[in-house]
């Protein structure tokens, strides 16, 4: 289990990083402090009786340097604390991605895409603004905080216990709203979420709404989406409107009270007129702290909302691979159901199936809807593991086979296909880059789609856009099969693959298939039986039983559900 994260398990991943940030950015705010002083001492010259120009351009020399001296020590901090925190963010967003790439399925029919996005972009950039910016001002507003107030008390005790009367105000105020800022981020966040979501809806189904004119729907709903986000954004606004402003009243609040008393102190000749100056330029540098506390209070609760949102994921077990090492040897395809019953969320999908399918052969599935043809695929891809019975491939048993073998042997092709961003060529040599043209062409051409690549402007260099959605059903599905014939797998795997064609096409694509892969099992689910006729054995399911089980005349001759099912797609 990935353990729980938080900001400061992200800084400690780049710990060395962020103490040579911190050291840099310590001497930068010691050589400012040095800088009321130096006033200190030069407007005390200035009052002496004999003034000496000398002393005066020692000092200007003393400020110009300590001027260079943190122009340097600020590149290093820049360098190390804000680099940091970009390489945590790099870092992080392959770990989050990497993370769902391992999640069920059952996770991504439940979770919103937008949502996902939400979290790899806009999360994962709070926390890089919480631990760059934020870690910094957070460190420099406490430190210089600090010894300001040390410094103001070496200049006059009492005068600094005056001036810090509001503080304890201020401090409270900072923990109550700090705790307001975070809910409201987090539903920020949140509502983003649903924005993302609202737009990844309407692109990706482009076609749907304008074929029903939904154009002005999807716009109404987006914008409801898009309020509901600027609603959520002005309610953190307001919390923010009050809270930075207070601030800023108290530290006003500070230099009227040391005006009131340090210039009742400096007429009496209580103090120097130096030293008063030395005190108000701290009590105007402490005007940077104060903000500066206040606003890494903001980032850091923004950050604490985005790493629980993303902690919701982590959290989340990913599948473990199966890998008892027994056995990672090739495989020929012989594949063996044993008594093989399973159920999904308490229904019995899967009833007592006893199945075998001899290397090499070809074997049609059809049935009725929910009949358990895609839980039979599912369980032989182990995407699920059976409740009783054993599945074989060539007698040895599914759970002892390592995935990597499995994937190897065994290559499916669901229904719903995925075209990516990029060529015709691209998609089809999507999982092996270093195939020729000659044997994509080939496989196009098995697959009945080659004709059409040739008709598009630019043929295999076609940019078919996200999604495919420049391609028709049948084309996507038939780029697919290309895609899967090139990897020439020892086990075909089709899931009503074909449903976007016609029966003359479909019949002819199979038939190519079957030629091309002649050695190898192939395994093809239907609800087109005319389609699977031609294959070797067919199994009918119903209800998750296997009953009807042989080839299409002897099927046809029992005059059940397939023969009906024939007759009725044939007529």
């Amino acid at each position: 289990m990935i353990k729980k994260k938080s900001i400061f398990s992200l800084l400690l991943q780049y710990k060395y990083s962020f103490l040579m940030g911190i050291i840099a950015l310590t001497c930068v705010d010691l050589a400012q402090l040095a800088i009321p002083k130096l006033v200190q001492w030069i407007i005390d010259s200035l009052t002496t009786e004999s003034p000496s120009f000398e002393i005066i351009r020692k000092y200007s020399l003393y400020i110009l340097g300590l001027g260079i001296y943190m122009a340097f020590f600020r590149l290093g901090w820049r360098y190390f604390i804000m680099g940091a925190a970009r390489k945590i963010e790099n870092s992080l967003r392959n770990e989050f991605f990497e993370h769902i790439q391992k999640l069920h399925f059952n996770f991504f029919s439940s979770k919103k895409v937008g949502d996902l996005m939400a979290h790899t972009v806009n999360d994962i950039e709070t926390l890089k603004f919480s631990c760059g910016l934020g870690v910094l001002i957070a460190y420099d507003g406490i430190f210089l905080f600090f010894f300001i107030f040390i410094a103001m008390l070496f200049v006059s005790p009492i005068l600094t216990l005056y001036a810090f009367i509001p503080f304890p105000i201020l401090g409270y105020f900072m923990y109550k709203f700090g705790n307001k800022i975070e809910k409201r981020f987090q539903k920020t966040q949140d509502s983003f979420s649903n924005l993302t979501e609202s737009a990844r809806q309407s692109i990706s189904g482009i076609k749907v709404v304008k074929a029903f004119n939904r154009e002005g729907f999807e716009a109404r709903d987006f914008e409801k989406a898009s309020l509901d986000y600027l609603d959520r954004n002005i309610h953190l606004v307001r919390v923010w409107g009050i809270y930075q402003p207070f601030i800023t009243f108290m530290a006003a609040t500070a230099t009227v009270i040391f005006l009131l008393f340090g210039g009742i102190s400096a007429i009496n000749s209580d103090i120097t007129l130096g030293k008063f100056t030395a005190m108000l330029v701290y009590l105007v540098m402490l005007t940077w702290p104060m903000m500066a506390m206040g606003w890494s209070i903001d980032i850091m609760k923004r950050g604490n909302a985005s790493i629980n949102r993303l902690n919701e994921i982590f959290k989340i077990e990913p599948i473990r691979e199966v890998d008892n090492g027994k056995y990672d040897h090739p495989l020929s395809g012989e594949i063996k159901f044993k008594n093989v019953s399973f159920s999904y969320n308490g229904d019995e999908s899967l009833r007592n199936i006893n199945l075998k399918i001899p290397k090499g052969t070809s074997l049609g599935v059809t049935g009725t809807t929910g009949s358990g043809k895609t839980t039979l695929i599912s369980l032989l891809m182990k995407i699920y593991k059976p409740d009783s019975g054993e599945i074989l491939i060539d007698d040895v048993d599914l759970q002892n086979i390592k995935n990597a073998r499995l994937q190897q042997t065994i290559v499916y092709v669901p229904q719903e296909t995925t075209i990516f961003s990029g060529t015709i060529f691209d998609n089809i040599t999507f999982m092996n880059p270093n195939l020729s043209e000659h044997q994509v062409i080939e496989a196009a051409k098995n697959a009945a789609i080659y004709d059409e690549i040739k008709e598009f402007p630019d043929g295999l260099n076609t940019v078919v856009g996200e999604r495919g959605l420049s391609l028709s059903g049948g084309q996507r599905q038939r780029i697919a099969l290309a895609r899967a014939i090139l990897l020439n797998p020892k086990v075909l795997i089709l899931d009503d693959v074909l449903s976007s064609l016609d029966l003359q096409t479909e019949n002819t694509v199979l038939k190519n298939i079957r030629r091309t892969l002649d050695d190898k099992t192939i395994i093809a689910i239907s609800s087109r039986v005319p389609s699977i006729s031609s294959f070797d054995e067919i199994a009918v399911f119903e209800n998750g039983k296997i009953v009807e089980f042989g080839n299409h005349h002897e099927l046809i001759n029992t005059e059940g559900i397939y023969s009906s099912l024939y007759k009725v797609q044939t007529i």
